[in-house]
């Protein structure tokens, strides 16, 4: 039972009176506070008289908390044990008489007792989490005692263990976020279809004992370049709004951190784009709201993430830099369940239920409100928003003399964001799932204006009206989702095939129109720009995995994708500047083996992956291997090397004067060329029970690499006319502004983490080195936008009862950039004036460091937590990008330069309940 905090103080003296006062076997009410195992014990032999069995040396000096009511003598030590979570059990051998011995003791005298039955089996089953039944991926199961003896649960949580001794050994299983849990085999135990429930780390909190317990916040050694994390970890960190799973691999080394206006994923050098991102088998194009502030993806509604940084295998194909693998979750299995969470910038809640024995549902929902957070964000990514009506008179009053005049200005802005999630999963036998999965994240932005003139100055008596509408409106998101069916044929084949779709889209309005009504006829002109860009993917996707035996596992699979993208891009109403349309089928095949050597200690992927793209009529041939050595139980070598194609690809839309801006296209094999990159990884790690020490070196040689820009067009911001073939002015064609080259990318990620214990983290380093080579921008290598040379983070996390405690420093040198270097008027051939402006060479200035430090508080109890975050502690003014002006007066123009900056200190406050 829960014991109020505010009755504290009283239990605590009563329940020391009642343990020193108490001898009967039932003790009423018992409290212990940050006592080791060791003092608990003393304490019960002396207060009670009883007789305890025990050896100092199986219990470390943790402290530990111990709440108990109406307990005999004999719970009171079993809690003990469970609170320390170590092998340890306790034996009864009279009233008061007891023995905590380790529990390999008591195994091996049952393991005499029960003699193996069945020798070198195959063992299968499923792994799931005990409170909701929802089953766990990517989660590890060995033999303990059997080197080279293991597995890993498949995407729907399926194992099969092969050439296992006897139904005598014991199974340890672990995942991460959860509690790793060992238990023995009995020649009682089924083969076939075992369920290993696991608890969950958050699962504590419903118990009498609360303490620190043994599950990684993430877990980073498993293979080259991958990363894992479950969303629950995620809630521990500092966050700004809410709790997000892509800001929290952003604290890793490898991943760019100092880019605030974009929850995408830099990786190693490369771009969001350049990062395939799958939601339950589908591909996400869009992972921003709010301006990139944070990510699409709901926390409540995913179960696990997979990032692999690099030399990722044969399975994924279609981009050059990385691979995010999130798997939805399921619903609750075994009761109906809900929450919330309500922070200062959006609500967002979940339901999750099983609907009859076979079928689960699950949604989640999420929407910003217009909170002081959000208006916050949105002000600094926006212009000052306000709703105003302001009207002017003139002398005469309104409507009067000659003089007079009417001016009236409504300015208004609204924005919002919305995401929703929904999974129904089917099982309609134990070899069988159907699951249909949808996706869908929104943002919309209005930061309209108009003005109306009645009868305006000069213009009053000669029956003209004018007026002005600027449009500011933005809407962008992406909508998806999967049909996807599994089955496990038998132990050692098992497939899962889908169909899916994903829709990205964004509309940009940025113009101005002006209207002039005279004498009832209307004429508009319509200035600024106007982008829309529009994704759809229709895909066909089959992964197979075939066991030949624990050495050897064959993985093989295809997929069809059907994409159509439109981009048009027009500027003042009539000029086209880009219209494009294009439709291109991308059919893949792999295959891959998944070998064994020497005992478990040599593991290697090689593999190879077909494309077929029906824009270039070419087959791309793709070679991956992938490897993992253990030198010793503790020190692993691991690399990996592949070939990775990219056929559709976000283009930089250069912007000097007011950010650069992108947009998604497809190759077309000529002045779009397919993204080819090449990678190499070598690495090391040290891993020991508490602490990992992860070193790996990489380097990517892409080709292929586009850029857009509108800047080698010298007479098209003149207005000159189209020269001959489209031209402008003897300039180059405006269709054919898109620049190519290549890229070289180097560097190394370091990585110290504490994986277990009330404190945990991670320190991170990264030097990374990016190059480019596009003649049209420079005639000598140039460093890419993303180039940011060093980074560290610093990740720390306490838990101490039932409050978890975190901070995170982050640390990067400033990011290239293109400045205006000067200004000047030309006089054109029609006689009107222009400004002008010189850049810098390309790239060639750097922003200033760019460092934050966060923090979190969280006070977590049985059904929900309250936490506190500060984003930016100390305030730190962090520059986005530069704004250029140029201003003119009495004919003479000056360059003006304003520093756009990221958020300053921000404070959040989240209340998360759940009725679970």
């Amino acid at each position: 039972m829960r014991i109020k905090l505010f009755f504290l103080p009283f239990l605590m003296l009563m329940g020391y009176f009642s343990l020193a006062q108490n001898s009967t076997k039932v003790i009423k009410s018992l409290q212990f506070d940050n006592e080791t195992a060791t003092e608990i014990i003393q304490r019960l032999v002396s207060d009670y008289g009883l007789d305890i069995d025990y050896s100092e040396v199986n219990f470390p000096k943790t402290r530990h908390k111990l709440w108990l009511d109406n307990v005999s003598h004999e719970d009171v030590l079993n809690q003990l044990v469970k609170v320390t979570g170590l092998d340890l059990v306790v034996e009864k051998k009279a009233d008061n008489t007891f023995r905590i011995i380790p529990k390999e003791i008591i195994t091996n005298k049952l393991s005499s007792e029960f003699q193996p039955s069945r020798t070198n089996f195959t063992l299968t089953g499923i792994i799931k989490d005990e409170d909701t039944g929802e089953t766990l991926p990517f989660a590890s199961i060995l033999v303990l005692g059997h080197t080279g003896i293991s597995a890993q649960t498949n995407v729907d949580g399926y194992f099969s263990l092969f050439q296992v001794p006897n139904d005598t050994i014991s199974i340890l299983v672990s995942y991460v976020g959860y509690r790793s849990k060992s238990f023995r085999l009995t020649p009682k135990t089924p083969l076939e279809n075992l369920t290993v429930d696991l608890k969950n780390d958050a699962s504590s909190l419903d118990e009498v004992v609360v303490t620190a317990l043994k599950t990684e916040m993430v877990q980073a050694n498993k293979t080259v370049g991958m990363i894992k994390m479950t969303p629950r970890n995620v809630a521990k960190l500092p966050n700004v709004g809410e709790k997000d799973p892509f800001r929290a691999f952003q604290l890793m080394p490898g991943v760019s951190a100092s880019n605030e206006s974009s929850s995408g994923l830099y990786v190693r050098g490369g771009t969001p784009d350049q990062t395939l991102v799958t939601y339950d088998g589908f591909t996400v194009y869009n992972v921003d709201h709010l301006f990139g502030f944070f990510s699409a993806f709901n926390y409540n509604a995913i179960k696990d993430i997979q990032l692999y940084k690099g030399a990722f295998d044969a399975r994924f194909g279609g981009r050059i830099s990385a691979v995010a693998e999130i798997t939805g979750k399921e619903g609750n299995s075994k009761e109906f369940n809900a929450g919330v969470d309500l922070s200062l910038l959006s609500t967002n809640a979940f339901v999750e239920t099983p609907i009859g024995e076979k079928l689960t549902f699950l949604a989640a929902v999420r929407r910003s409100y217009k909170g002081p957070l959000y208006s916050k964000i949105f002000d600094k990514f926006t212009a000052d928003a306000e709703t105003n009506t302001n009207t002017q008179q003139g002398p005469g009053g309104f409507g009067g003399g000659r003089g007079g005049n009417a001016q009236t200005v409504e300015e208004k802005a609204s924005s919002y964001f919305y995401d929703l999630n929904a999974k129904l999963t089917y099982r309609p036998s134990t070899k069988d799932i159907l699951s249909l999965s949808f996706f869908n994240g929104t943002d919309n932005m209005d930061n309209s204006s108009t003005s109306s003139f009645s009868g305006f100055g000069r213009f009053q008596n000669a029956g003209i009206d004018l007026g002005t509408a600027t449009n500011d409106l933005s809407q962008w998101g992406n909508a998806g989702g999967s049909l996807k069916w599994s089955r496990k044929w038998n132990s050692k084949f098992y497939g899962n095939t889908l169909v899916s779709f994903s829709n990205f889209y964004s509309e940009r309005d940025n113009s101005r129109t002006i209207s002039v009504n005279r004498d009832g006829e209307a004429v508009d002109n319509r200035l600024g720009r106007v982008e829309n860009n529009n994704l759809s993917d229709f895909s066909l996707k089959t992964d197979w995995e075939y066991k030949i035996d624990k050495n050897n596992q064959l993985e093989f699979g295809g997929m069809i994708t059907q994409n159509n993208i439109k981009f048009n891009y027009i500027q003042n109403d009539t000029t086209t500047i880009l219209d494009r349309d294009d439709t291109g089928m991308i059919s893949s095949v792999y295959l891959q083996d998944r070998l064994s050597a020497f005992n478990g200690k040599l593991e290697l992927i090689p593999g190879l992956r077909a494309n077929h793209f029906d824009v270039t009529n070419k087959v791309y041939l793709e070679p991956r291997l992938t490897f993992n050595y253990l030198l010793t139980d503790k020190l692993k070598l691991k690399g990996g090397t592949g070939i990775y194609n990219q056929f559709i690809k976000q283009i930089n839309r250069e912007d000097i004067s007011q950010g650069n801006r992108n947009f998604w296209i497809l190759a077309n094999g000529s002045n779009l060329p397919v993204t080819q990159s090449k990678h190499i990884v070598i690495g090391a790690a040290y891993e020991t029970k508490d602490y990992l020490l992860d070193v790996e070196l990489y380097q990517k040689n892409n080709t292929g690499i586009t850029e857009y820009s509108l800047r080698f067009v010298p007479d098209f911001a003149g207005g000159g006319a189209p020269g001959p073939g489209g031209q402008r002015g003897g300039g180059i064609a405006i269709d054919e502004t898109f620049f190519n080259g290549d890229e070289t990318i180097r560097g190394i990620d370091v990585l110290l983490q504490k994986k277990f214990g009330k404190i945990t983290g991670w320190l991170g380093y990264t030097y990374s080195e990016a190059v480019r080579e596009i003649s049209a921008f420079s005639d000598k290598p140039y460093y890419s936008d993303q180039d940011v040379r060093h980074q560290f983070k610093a990740v720390g996390t306490y838990s101490v009862n039932n409050w978890d405690l975190a901070a995170t420093w982050i640390y990067a040198t400033g990011r290239p950039y293109t400045s205006i270097i000067g200004a000047y008027n030309l006089t054109l051939l029609d006689g009107t004036t222009k400004s002008f402006t010189n850049p810098s060479d390309k790239n060639a200035n750097r922003f200033p460091e760019y460092h934050r430090m966060d923090v979190s508080a969280t006070y977590n109890f049985k059904h929900g937590s309250l936490g506190l975050s500060v984003f930016n502690l100390y305030n730190r003014t962090n520059v986005w990008y530069k704004r250029f002006e140029v201003i003119e007066e009495n004919d003479v123009s000056a360059l003006q330069t304003t520093d756009v900056v990221y958020l300053g200190f921000t404070p959040n406050l989240t209340l998360t309940l759940r009725l679970k």
